[in-house]
């Protein structure tokens, strides 16, 4: 009786423990540590080809890329970032390039002047600018002009947040 007794506190307190909410369309854990917004970035030439495919000739990889944001003193601070592979999300949602990604730049666009600096083993150095509100990247802007989104219509807010470069 005991054993029984204790195998259904471990689960009351189990339960207790680990409330689930509807976050985002995504429902999560109490245990689950919510992410901040993340900066997710397709680079495409201009016949819509991957350059951030290994599969592409000429591709750019994570060692050919910086992202980093400049201090007062005109001191670089370097932006962690990964590449993310293509993935499926749901059953009829699929992206199909490589992306991008980076939560830290994110959280620094609170932080100083939202100012960042994208330069790729080419040469080529590109400006970003990021509106972030409420948690969510409003809109991301490339040199001065309004990056276009990857993904058009979607009911899903991370999606929503994949930008496209255009070189």
């Amino acid at each position: 009786m005991k054993k029984i007794l204790i195998v259904l506190v471990v689960i009351f307190i189990a339960n207790l423990g680990c409330k689930k909410a509807n976050v985002g369309g995504e429902i999560l854990c109490a245990c689950t540590v919510a992410g901040g917004p993340t900066l997710s970035l397709v680079i495409k030439n201009s016949t819509d080809v991957d350059l951030l495919s290994p599969a592409t000739a000429g591709y750019f990889g994570k060692n050919q890329i910086q992202l980093y944001s400049k201090e007062a003193n005109n001191v670089i601070r370097q932006i962690s970032f990964d590449i993310r592979p293509p993935f499926t999300y749901g059953d009829n949602l699929k992206v199909n390039y490589y992306q991008l990604i980076s939560s830290q730049i994110t959280l620094l666009s609170k932080s100083i002047d939202n100012t960042f600096y994208l330069k790729l083993v080419d040469g080529k150095l590109y400006e970003l600018n990021l509106k972030v509100n409420n948690n969510v990247i409003e809109k991301l802007f490339i040199d001065k002009t309004e990056a276009p989104r990857e993904i058009q219509t979607s009911n899903n807010s991370y999606l929503d947040g994949i930008y496209r470069l255009k070189i």
